[in-house]
This record gives structure tokens, C-alpha cells and sequence, in this order.
């Protein structure tokens, strides 16, 4: 991808990541994402097939951008904490909760998918994994937890994450995974 269209796929995921700073998920369009880009629709599609492809890129941009080598529970923490204001307008409004959910289901599951195929080493849920027969269902086992974690604080409205008790569960669930490596 050359200079010109690296910096119209910034501008795409920029605009997005403001719009959801302001709003809900499903209420944002394609062509509101476009005009916040100072783009066409067209071009808008030349980059993302549509605006579950978009919010997939971003997620992935952004955790590889701020947090490339942390192990994956921590990793998940820096980011919940970082993009809270985001991450509740991913909470659908209306008729939307099914294809909302399945599609952060995807974006983590690839993500620590992608953590055990590299072989990511001194992260004891992914070398735990690593070892499993079962590494499919143990990815979703994961992923299933990291999510449940997300929803509760979506679920109670919560306008701030409790940093405290986030970070105590996360430190919970790491210590069950090194036991476990001893």
C-alpha cells in the first residue's frame, strides 16, 4: 500500500474512531463515516467492505499500535481502559445485539488466534493454549471470558471501567494459567 493510500485508510479509521467516540455502533453509517473522512462512498469501499470490516481493522490497528508485545490479558486491559468511551458505543441500540456481538466474538478470537500461531512467548494463557489438544475450543474458552468481562461493565451502563477490580480479575485469571504452567 503506497504513502497516499496508507494515509486515506488512516483518515477512515480516524473518522470511525471519533464517530463511535460520539455515538452508537449501529447508528453510524457508511456515508457519515465518509463524509467524516472527507471521502467518497466509493472510495470508502475501494478500503472496507463494509463497516464490520472497518470496525475489525480498528480494533486490530489499534491493539497492535498501542500494546504489540503484552502478554493477551494485559493487552486486553490496556485497551478496555484506553478505549472505554469507544468500546460502549459498540453496544447496539436496538435490533442489532446478535451481529454486534458475534462480530467481537470474531475480532477476538482471531486475535488470540493469531497470538498462538505465532508462538507468543512469557504469556501463560497462550502457551496454555499452545498445549491443549483443543486449541480451537480452549481460544474460544478465552475468548468467551474476555468478552463476558466486557459485557458486564456494558451491560451496568457504566460511563468509567473500575480500573481496581478490572485488573484484580485479569490478574486472577493470569495466575490460574501460570499454576498451571508450573
Amino acid at each position: 500500500m503506497g504513502k497516499a493510500q496508507e494515509r486515506t485508510r488512516r483518515q477512515i479509521l480516524s473518522a470511525f474512531l471519533d464517530l463511535l467516540g460520539e455515538k452508537p455502533y449501529d447508528m453510524i453509517s457508511v456515508s457519515e463515516i465518509s463524509a467524516a473522512s472527507v471521502i467518497t462512498r466509493s472510495t470508502f469501499y475501494r478500503y472496507f467492505s463494509d463497516k464490520k470490516s472497518l470496525l475489525m481493522a480498528e480494533i486490530e490497528d489499534t491493539v497492535q499500535r498501542h500494546t504489540p508485545d503484552q502478554p493477551l490479558l494485559v493487552q486486553f486491559v490496556e485497551y478496555v481502559e484506553s478505549y472505554w468511551t469507544v468500546l460502549r458505543n459498540l453496544t447496539p441500540t436496538r435490533q442489532s445485539r446478535s451481529d454486534l456481538h458475534e462480530i467481537l466474538n470474531q475480532i477476538l478470537w482471531e486475535l488470540i488466534q493469531r497470538r498462538v500461531v505465532a508462538g507468543s512467548k512469557n504469556d501463560p494463557v497462550i502457551e496454555t493454549i499452545q498445549q491443549s489438544h483443543n486449541k480451537d475450543v480452549m481460544i474460544s474458552a478465552i475468548e468467551g471470558m474476555l468478552m463476558g468481562i466486557l459485557e458486564r461493565y456494558v451491560v451496568e451502563g457504566t460511563a468509567k471501567i473500575d480500573h481496581k477490580q478490572l485488573e484484580a480479575a485479569i490478574l486472577e485469571i493470569n495466575s490460574l494459567f501460570k499454576q498451571k504452567q508450573s
